[in-house]
């Protein structure tokens, strides 16, 4: 759960949790990427529908902000685009939708 609140937090000028874990957005889509998986893994046929579907969506959106430059470039990743993009805004909806799926 710490990488999806990462992610909801990210670029929000919310002051980090664990300021030893502030990682780039690179790696903590990278780190989503691994827990999603795992996620899924151990957890099969036990997640509901709300889940499933809050994973999926966040799921898609990087996959989507992390093809190669094909939809988006090399600044999607800065600093500044984390805290200024309509994208990122995105993304931390869906990792607090995700978030709220898994804790109530």
């Amino acid at each position: 759960m710490n990488v999806i609140r990462q992610l909801a937090a990210a670029g929000s000028g919310q002051p980090a949790l664990f300021p030893d874990e502030n990682v780039s957005a690179g790696t903590l889509v990278r780190a989503f990427d691994q827990r999603a998986l795992a996620i899924r893994d151990s957890y099969d046929g036990r997640l509901s529908s709300t889940q499933l579907e809050s994973l999926t969506a966040l799921e898609k959106k990087l996959s989507t902000m992390s093809r190669d430059g094909a939809e988006f470039d090399a600044d999607i990743w800065t600093d500044e685009a984390v805290r200024t993009s309509d994208d990122w805004a995105e993304v931390r909806d869906l990792a607090a939708a995700a978030l709220r799926g898994f804790v109530e």
